[in-house]
């Protein structure tokens, strides 16, 4: 059930960022495709980001300060996802638009 609620949660913190993020860099368009993909590459960028946070700083226990830093790293591990998966998906579809001009 707690996994459930993790990615619930995710969901709705990374669609509110990636509205925030869409909206205020001109080269991405906000539009529904872009939110979606935005939601999906920013759960397993993450989730990435907290693994590797997790291995660098709370290897046996978990303090104070590695608790307090898993926010930011999980918001920084979501923007790093989604924008890669927006930038990926223009990148490929300006491809496809180019090969087919030819």
């Amino acid at each position: 059930m707690l996994p459930l609620a993790f990615v619930i949660i995710c969901c709705v913190a990374f669609t509110i960022l990636g509205l925030v993020v869409l909206t205020l860099l001109p080269v991405f368009r906000l539009t529904f495709v872009n939110l979606v993909l935005f939601v999906l590459g920013a759960v397993p960028g993450g989730i990435a980001f907290l693994f590797l946070y997790g291995k660098l700083f709370a290897r046996d226990q978990l303090s104070d300060k590695a608790f307090y830093g898993i926010f930011p790293i999980l918001l920084l591990g979501g923007v790093s996802g989604g924008t890669l998966a927006v930038w990926s998906k223009m990148n490929f579809a300006k491809a496809q638009s180019m090969r087919k001009s030819r």
